[in-house]
C-alpha cells in the first residue's frame, strides 16, 4: 500500500495533513489550508487529502456519484478502503448540490464524518458555534446548501449530534464536530 500517488513525500504530507485535520476539528469553525495534492475524480484538494488520510480498511465510505468516479474508487480500494451504504458508513463526500438528508448518514449511535464541498467557506448565512473547545462563542458564514442548513436547524438527533461536518472549498477546509453547539441566525 502507497499514498505516493497523491502526496509527495507520502508519509510527512500524510501526518501533516493528519494534524490539521485534527486542528480544524478541536477548534471548530476555523478554516485550515491542507497540503496541496492531486485531486481524485471533480474532489478539491481538500476533501481529496481528507479522504486519504481518514479512510483506510477500518474505515468504510460513501461517495457522492458528482464526486466520485471509478478512479477514485480504485485508488481508494487500493488502500485497502471499502464502500459502504450510506447508514453504515464511517465517512462521506457530498457535493454541496446533492440534495441528500444528512441524518439519514448515522441512524443510530455510531458517529459519520460527513465531508461536503461548498462553493465558498464564507458569504453564507451566519452559525454561532459553541460548545467545548470554544472559549466564547464564534461566528462562521460558509455557503451551505439547504440540506445541511435544514439539518442544523432541525436535529433529528439530540445534542451532540453525532455527526462530524467537514466542508471544504478548494485546498481550504472548516469543521464542526459533534460537539459543538450550532445555531444558524
Amino acid at each position: 500500500m502507497t499514498l505516493i500517488a497523491s502526496f509527495s513525500h507520502s508519509f510527512a504530507d500524510s501526518q501533516r495533513a493528519f494534524r490539521l485535520i485534527l486542528k480544524a476539528i478541536s477548534e471548530p469553525g476555523v478554516r485550515v489550508a491542507l497540503p496541496q495534492i492531486p485531486v481524485w475524480g471533480n474532489a478539491s484538494p481538500a476533501a481529496t487529502a481528507i479522504l486519504m488520510t481518514l479512510v483506510d480498511r477500518e474505515t468504510p465510505f460513501w461517495l457522492d456519484s458528482s464526486l466520485g468516479d471509478e478512479a477514485m474508487l480504485e485508488k481508494l480500494q487500493r488502500f485497502g478502503a471499502r464502500t459502504a451504504a450510506r447508514a453504515d458508513a464511517a465517512v462521506a463526500l457530498l457535493h454541496s448540490a446533492s440534495d441528500m438528508a444528512i441524518e439519514a448518514f448515522s441512524p443510530g449511535d455510531a458517529p459519520t464524518t460527513i465531508i461536503i464541498e461548498v462553493p465558498a467557506l464564507s458569504g453564507g448565512l451566519t452559525l454561532r458555534l459553541s460548545g467545548p473547545n470554544l472559549r466564547e462563542p464564534r461566528a462562521v458564514a460558509p455557503k451551505l446548501p439547504k440540506a445541511v442548513l435544514h439539518y442544523l436547524r432541525e436535529r433529528v438527533h439530540s445534542y451532540p449530534q453525532p455527526i462530524d461536518l467537514i466542508f471544504t472549498c478548494g485546498d481550504s477546509m472548516m469543521a464542526l464536530p459533534h460537539t459543538t453547539n450550532v445555531v444558524v441566525c
